[in-house]
This record gives structure tokens, C-alpha cells and sequence, in this order.
């Protein structure tokens, strides 16, 4: 474990390792019950928060009956989150809760997509699909599940970063986490600037970089994975769509196309081939897109656990360590429910039972290496 040398620098209720939308999320929580927040952020190219498509699709991730059941939760939290987000800022963050399309290929492809299902999925045929989208019009059929959509998260990383600015319990520091001495009452946390904070709690929500800290008490099984999208300019689909091994996502003036999935390590540059491979996954669902044009081609890097799930809760042996990392493809739909719960168990009132399902020993205490995860 590692231990800090030198005087303390500064002092606050609450460490937040991370200023992506679980952490900013968390701190507005916490600045609601009078603690003293300071956001530690490494500001590092290819962050997932400002790269994601912004997706609220519990429905079509193909979770388990448990973690489906607070993704839901999760996602009809949200309205009310921007509601108390807009309050603060007067910014209008945009939400689209107008459903998503899942596409099918044949009947039988419609029987298991059918099959592992909500009861709320509306199956539609072709003639059906191509009333509800026209610009699917030839397509098999697909699933309708009413309520999942999504939420525009630049527009919503903005308004946070507004809502923090403005918040006078919680200071930012544009800095990098290095190490963590839990050894003391009351752990430190060491910059690369040379600053030591002392505080209550620890809340890592450092993204894909969450396993690059010296001092954690365990190996902590968070990856990187490269993803690339591409946005059209295009208005031609209105609904969220799942399909053809990518997703179409409508935003303002443009079609979002997203997206491929690659180990290589924390490299987030948008390439050539993945440019392409968005761009044949668009023409292949709707022809037409063929004369769209390229707005916008990124890529980032998703924090990915063993069980793309997420980890949140206390560290077993050392509570006053918080995890909020490994969001996997669902760190926009999850993360403000997350905040809410987080900054409960860290105040007191709420059990650590209630985040079970994402429990950081959950992987038995013998958690899976990076190098094992990529191996297998």
C-alpha cells in the first residue's frame, strides 16, 4: 500500500478521483449535504463521459434480471435529475425518452430478441416498422421498447461543469491522482503536482484509468476499450436504433453511428477502418445515408469490468475508499443514479446492500488482472 511522505496540503470532506459525469454528478449530491468536495481530474483525451452517444437503453443491453431492474431505475431517474440540472444552470439538457428500435432479420431472429425481452417490448412488422420509421421502410420487422432513448451528453457534461463552477462547496483541481495512502484515519490522496488532501472519503471514479493508481488495496479490474463514432449530417431516422452491429442515435441536425469495440490499450485515436466500418454499418440499415455527409468522427475509451458492470460501493477492508468506475456501456444511463446512492452510503443512511449487485467483492476478492482479462 502506499504511504505519502510531507505535510498535508489541503483538507475536504470528500476526494473525488474524476471529473466525468459519475464524478461531478456525485459532488453536486454531496455539496447538497453540506460537505466540503474537492474533484481531482486529469482532464485526459478519450474520457468516455464527453465520447459516449449518450444511450439510455437498459432494455436492449441484454442485463440481468437484477441489474436490469436499477438500469431501469436508473433511467427513469433521469427527468427529475435534469429537472433539480436545470434549476441550477438554466440550461436545457436534452432528453429523448421516445423509445428505442431494435431491428430483426427474420422470425426466428424476432423469436429470441422476443424472447429475452420486457414485457413492455412491442413487437412491430415490417408494415408497422415502416409506419413508426419510415426511413426503415424493407426492413424484417423490430422490437419497440417504449421509455429508453437518449440523453444528450455533451450538453449534459456542460451543464454539470456549469452547476460545479458555480457550487461553492466544491473546488477543482486540474491535476493527476497518483497515489492513495489508506494507512491514516483519514486517507490521503497524492498529485502529480505534489499536493497531499486529506479527507473523510475517497471516491474513485477515474474512468478507464482507475486501475493506474498507486496504493489501492486491490488490483482492480478496469480496462480500456477503444470505441469510435461518427455523427452524419443527417434528420432522416427519429427513433434511437439498435441494428446491423452498431446503433443509430438522432442529435439536433445529425445522425450519431456508433460503435466499434477494440483492445488497444489506452491508444483513443478515431481510425481510417473504424470510420468505415460506422459508415457501412449506416448505408446498410438506411441506403439513403450513402449521400450523407461526415460531421464528426471520435473515439474514446470505455472503462470496461469483467461483467460490464459497474463497481460502486466501499472497499471491504478499507471504508473510507469509495468505487465508482467500470461503467461499461452503461456509464451515461447509470451514473446520476449512482451519484444519488453513492453520496447516501457515504453519508450513512443508506446500506451498502443497496449496491450489492455492483459490489466491489463481488469477484470473490480474487480479482481477474488486466493482463488475464485480455488474454482471455
Amino acid at each position: 500500500m502506499s504511504r505519502t511522505t510531507g505535510p498535508v496540503t489541503h483538507s475536504a470532506d470528500l476526494v473525488i478521483v474524476g471529473g466525468g459525469i459519475v464524478g461531478l454528478a456525485t459532488a453536486l449530491a454531496a455539496a447538497e449535504r453540506q460537505m466540503r468536495v474537492l474533484v481531482v481530474e486529469a482532464r485526459t483525451h478519450g474520457a468516455a463521459s464527453r465520447a459516449a452517444a449518450g444511450m439510455l437503453a437498459p432494455s436492449v443491453e441484454g442485463l440481468a434480471p437484477d441489474a436490469r431492474a436499477i438500469a431501469l431505475e436508473a433511467r427513469d431517474f433521469y427527468p427529475e435529475f435534469l429537472a433539480r440540472l436545470r434549476e441550477r444552470t438554466r440550461i436545457d439538457v436534452p432528453l429523448d425518452t421516445n423509445g428505442i428500435l431494435e431491428l430483426a432479420t427474420s422470425s426466428s431472429d424476432m423469436s429470441e430478441r422476443v424472447a429475452r425481452a420486457d414485457a413492455t417490448a412491442q413487437p412491430l412488422d415490417a408494415s408497422a416498422l415502416a409506419r413508426r420509421e419510415p426511413a426503415f421502410a424493407g426492413h424484417f420487422g423490430a422490437l419497440f421498447h417504449p421509455g429508453d432513448g437518449a440523453v444528450d451528453n455533451v450538453a449534459l457534461m456542460n451543464a454539470l461543469e456549469a452547476a460545479v463552477a458555480a457550487e461553492p462547496l466544491i473546488d477543482r483541481a486540474s491535476d493527476r491522482v497518483v497515489s492513495l495512502d489508506l494507512s491514516r484515519p483519514r486517507p490521503v490522496t497524492q498529485t502529480h503536482s505534489g499536493q497531499r488532501v486529506e479527507s473523510d472519503c475517497v471516491l474513485l471514479a477515474a474512468g478507464a484509468w482507475a486501475a493506474n493508481i498507486a496504493g489501492l488495496p486491490r488490483e482492480l479490474p478496469v480496462r480500456p476499450v477503444h470505441g469510435e463514432l461518427l455523427t452524419l449530417r443527417s434528420r432522416e431516422v427519429r427513433f434511437v436504433t439498435y441494428g446491423g452491429g452498431g446503433y443509430l442515435v438522432p442529435r439536433g441536425d445529425t445522425l450519431l453511428i456508433g460503435a466499434t469495440s477494440a483492445e488497444s490499450g489506452f491508444e483513443c485515436s478515431p481510425t481510417p477502418a473504424g470510420r468505415e466500418a460506422l459508415i457501412s454499418i449506416a448505408r446498410a440499415l438506411v441506403p439513403s445515408l450513402a449521400n450523407a455527409s461526415v460531421a464528426e468522427h471520435w473515439a474514446g475509451l470505455r472503462p470496461m469490468s469483467p461483467d460490464a458492470l459497474p463497481i460502486l460501493g466501499r472497499d471491504p477492508q478499507h471504508p473510507a475508499l469509495v468505487y465508482a468506475c467500470g461503467f461499461s456501456r452503461n456509464g451515461i444511463l447509470l451514473a446520476p443514479w449512482s451519484a444519488s446512492r453513492l453520496v447516501r452510503v457515504i453519508s450513512g443512511d443508506l446500506s451498502a446492500d443497496a449496491l450489492a449487485v455492483f459490489s466491489p467483492d463481488r469477484f470473490h476478492d480474487k480479482l481477474v488482472t488486466v493482463k488475464h482479462i485480455l488474454a482471455g
